[in-house]
């Protein structure tokens, strides 16, 4: 599939040039303001989970791929694509053509609607994760996410949050692969579990922004 000559123009005509909120944009900036910052999670057992927050990372952590019935997403998706990747998306997001009512529009947009509503700088940074999945043991519930650790807290109902954090096996550099809300404890369920005792969040210059404890 080959990217259109102007795929922005598509979602103009969507949006019939009337001037709408737009929620995706706001969640952008948002993140945005953590690029490059460093977060570091310190355990009960003495280990310390830590991670940079990349720009291209925005796309998967609040779900969009997950929209297979929007093109651009199609696009994005098809891996023999080399021009519609995560920074041409979030170009599109940043010039208005990609948009909140979009996302709402698509029939997937069900399968992301927890972790697209809980995406905020405050569930990013703030130390709400009481506790994290060491070594995340994907085959216990088949699942297909590569984090190695998962972050996460319990809400009401034995509802959870959980931030997962990948590492690229070239670089061995940490990366938070994928936030979502999970209905049960299917995640955590007979995995390895210590509890978080503290967070601290640097720029990149290394000064702290944020830190909390237990």
């Amino acid at each position: 599939m080959n990217a259109p000559d102007d795929v922005g123009s598509i979602f103009t005509l969507y949006i019939g040039g009337f001037k709408m909120s737009n929620l995706l944009l706001q969640k952008y900036k948002d993140y945005i303001r953590l690029k490059n910052c460093r977060a570091e999670y310190k355990l009960s057992n003495g280990m310390a989970i830590d991670f940079v927050y990349r720009e291209e990372n925005f796309i998967h952590l609040i779900g969009l791929h997950k929209l297979k019935d929007v093109q651009l997403i199609q696009l994005l998706n098809d891996k023999s694509n080399k021009k519609v990747h995560a920074k041409y998306i979030i170009s599109r997001i940043k010039k208005g053509m990609f948009t909140d009512a979009m996302v709402k529009a698509s029939t997937f947009y069900y399968d992301i609607e927890s972790r697209y509503d809980s995406f905020s700088y405050d569930n990013l940074t703030t130390l709400t994760y009481t506790d994290a999945v060491i070594n995340f043991n994907p085959r216990l519930i088949n699942s297909k996410i590569k984090s190695i650790y998962l972050l996460f807290e319990e809400k009401i109902n034995n509802e959870y949050n959980h931030l997962g954090i990948a590492e690229d096996s070239n670089t061995n550099i940490r990366y938070i692969e994928t936030f979502f809300h999970q209905t049960s404890d299917m995640y955590i369920k007979g995995q390895t579990i210590t509890k978080v005792e503290s967070f601290n969040l640097y720029t990149p210059d290394n000064q702290i922004i944020v830190s909390d404890s237990f």
